[in-house]
């Protein structure tokens, strides 16, 4: 099957919908500023439903610098009642314990005010990689908009407390998720052994225990022999290097003891809960 890669980016930033909601862990407390909190512009209409995620995130877009475009942006529409606090940073913990849209569960510090709004941005190196806004409603505080950068902007220190893998290019940098990503499955489907696998506008699917009802080009092998015509991706990710068939039709997984082969699912349309 074949994905675009716009498609890929949205799909992965939109998948945190199914596989990530029924295990987000905990998460803790924004830092708080020693500093006056600046006044700024905190309100700008969303956008429903728009495809560019910031047109959906409203002000939130205007508080962060990514290398590369912006990866995911929501507002209170987005993913329903929020949950609402006597104060903004509980209210922003109780929204990043959801987790749902792949946000890097601590690390936040307040950084703006506007009239019942809050600002809250988490960064790295001193550039602001996601931003969060919130509100003071009737009910208590809410988180109203939010927006970030590609999980590969992320400090790395948070890799292992995301759903989906960032991977390094041969050069050592983290690789956007739109190129090359990993996902595990979902709890809810039963498919917490599968791991996904989605490149170049393809995805490739580790299901070592064959929980998915789905046909594959060919079986998932945990002990495969690598081809002779395979080509390295000079992708890599946790002591495993990223080759692929001369067909592109199986990813082979390589590490220093063990060969893995990943298969393309025969079906037009990318595979999840099956």
């Amino acid at each position: 099957m074949r994905l675009t890669r716009a498609q890929i980016g949205t799909m992965v930033a939109s998948l945190f919908w199914v596989v990530v909601a029924c295990d987000a862990g905990p998460v803790s407390a924004p830092d708080q500023a020693d500093e006056p909190t600046p006044v700024v512009d905190l309100f700008e209409e969303p956008v429903p439903d728009a495809p560019d995620p910031a047109d959906r995130a409203g002000a939130a877009d205007h508080y962060i610098e990514c290398v590369h475009d912006i990866w995911n942006g929501g507002w209170s529409e987005d993913f329903g009642p929020p949950g609402s606090a006597d104060d903004s940073a509980d209210a922003l913990a109780l929204f990043l314990d959801r987790g749902l849209f792949g946000l890097p569960p601590d690390g936040y510090a307040t950084t703006g005010r506007d009239d019942g709004r809050v600002l809250y941005t988490y960064t790295v190196d001193g550039a602001p990689k996601v931003a969060v806004i919130l509100f003071d409603s009737l009910a208590g505080w809410e988180v109203e908009t939010f927006a970030s950068c590609d999980p590969a902007e992320y400090d790395p220190s948070h890799d292992d407390q995301l759903r989906m893998g960032v991977w390094t290019a041969s050069d050592g940098n983290r690789t956007p998720t739109s190129i090359i990503t990993s996902l595990r499955g979902a709890e809810h489907c039963g498919l917490e052994s599968v791991t996904y696998l989605l490149y170049q506008e393809r995805q490739y699917i580790s299901d070592p225990n064959g929980v998915m009802d789905v046909e594959f080009v060919v079986p998932f092998d945990a002990d495969a022999e690598l081809p002779s015509d395979a080509v390295d991706t000079g992708y890599s990710r946790e002591g495993r290097s990223f080759w692929l068939s001369a067909d592109d039709s199986v990813a082979y997984l390589v590490s220093d003891d063990r060969v893995e082969a990943w298969p393309t699912p025969n079906s037009p349309d990318p595979v999840w809960c099956a």
